[in-house]
């Protein structure tokens, strides 16, 4: 695998976070280098909040991401997808909350805008708004096929407390199902 950079964007409070810590510590389970830098402004709840997620087979010098560089993007507020979209690559993909994050016609020329539902998923079908984040994982990994599913899911139940897991493990279910058709 060569290097595989991701970003997440939402807003304070969106869970955003814990996607990127999921993806870092499977990676480095797996014997690589996985890295998660994580940006907030000033407003904590409810401001732009982005994290950056590096994985590789060879060790990571630099802890951020370099704007032009981003494979991936998922964003579930409107407010950091328009002022983190520009690091990602042309022709990259951006996973949208389509309820939420409205892209430009000329957004949609530049990269491959995917709209899946991500909070109305965790919410209605999940039954917990809460795993949206695992949601978020399931399609970042179905999109960039950057860890085997096991070894990311197994790091995810480590990582969330066992009164959790079944509503984690459908969230996931649920996020892969929903990338694989969109990709379709």
């Amino acid at each position: 695998m060569s290097k595989i950079v991701m970003r997440f964007t939402g807003v304070g409070g969106q869970g955003v976070l814990l996607a990127g810590e999921i993806f870092a510590a499977a990676k480095i389970k797996e014997g690589g280098f996985g890295i998660k830098t994580a940006t907030y402004t000033s407003q904590v709840r409810g401001g732009a909040t982005v994290v950056d997620i590096q994985l590789d087979n060879e060790e990571i010098f630099y802890p951020y991401a370099i704007d032009g560089e981003i494979d991936f993007m998922l964003s579930v507020a409107d407010v950091s997808y328009q002022q983190f979209k520009n690091g990602v690559r042309e022709g990259g993909t951006i996973v949208i909350e389509p309820n939420l994050v409205h892209p430009t016609d000329e957004d949609r020329k530049r990269w491959n805008i995917v709209e899946i539902a991500i909070i109305t998923i965790a919410k209605e079908e999940v039954g917990n708004v809460i795993t949206q984040s695992v949601v978020a994982l399931a399609i970042a990994n179905t999109y960039t096929k950057a860890l085997d599913k096991q070894l990311l899911v197994d790091t995810m139940l480590s990582k969330v407390p066992k009164k959790v897991h079944e509503l984690n493990l459908k969230a996931y279910d649920l996020g892969e199902k929903y990338a694989t058709e969109a990709m379709a």
